[in-house]
């Protein structure tokens, strides 16, 4: 079977411990997803109280999106998606200031502001883009480093308004639980 785009969604358990009886302990479980598709496979982490979706993705250009209910975002609440993309390079930031000049060419009232987030263990580029009133996405390109020919962007899109403190908690803690598998 040759589909150019398949990703599935694997539900699993990682960091389990099992106690003396055989029971799972449950403090010690984390609900990560695995999103894979043709030459690439990461996991990220469900912040609690958000859906990872891949039926909706597609139709926001994403391998996996999340959101904490599907009315939301149809009244232009939170969605954030994440999405793998080919590297040419390991000029990453390059890519993010390319994508911000189509957003410029686009909107001309576009603004932008730094945007911080870290990884342990990949590099990321950020900004904040926006025009008041309208849309604010907050971008991140994570470049998971030379031994992968993939990146990933996250980016949390939100019509009308800034994020909400708890909404850039879900994106730092999905950004921060990215792990690279296969690209």
């Amino acid at each position: 079977m040759n589909i150019v785009f398949k990703i599935v969604v694997i539900y699993f358990i990682v960091f389990t411990s099992h106690n003396s009886f055989g029971q799972i302990s449950d403090t010690s479980k984390m609900s990560n997803l695995v999103v894979y598709g043709d030459g690439f496979t990461f996991s990220v982490e469900e912040p609690i109280g958000w859906t990872g979706d891949i039926d909706i993705a597609k139709d926001y250009y994403s391998n996996i999106a999340f959101y904490q209910s599907k009315d939301d975002i149809k009244k232009g609440g939170a969605l954030i998606q994440v999405y793998r993309f080919g590297k040419q390079d390991e000029k990453t930031e390059k890519d993010l200031e390319y994508d911000i000049k189509s957003y410029k060419d686009k909107y001309k009232n576009l603004k932008q502001q730094d945007f911080l987030v870290s990884h342990k263990d990949y590099k990321c580029y950020s900004k904040l883009v926006y025009v008041d009133n309208d849309f604010y996405q907050y971008i991140v390109y994570v470049n998971p480093g030379p031994k992968f020919r993939t990146g990933v962007s996250v980016a949390i899109n939100i019509s009308k308004r800034l994020a909400t403190e708890e909404e850039l908690q879900a994106f730092r803690q999905i950004i921060s639980s990215l792990v690279m598998l296969k690209g």
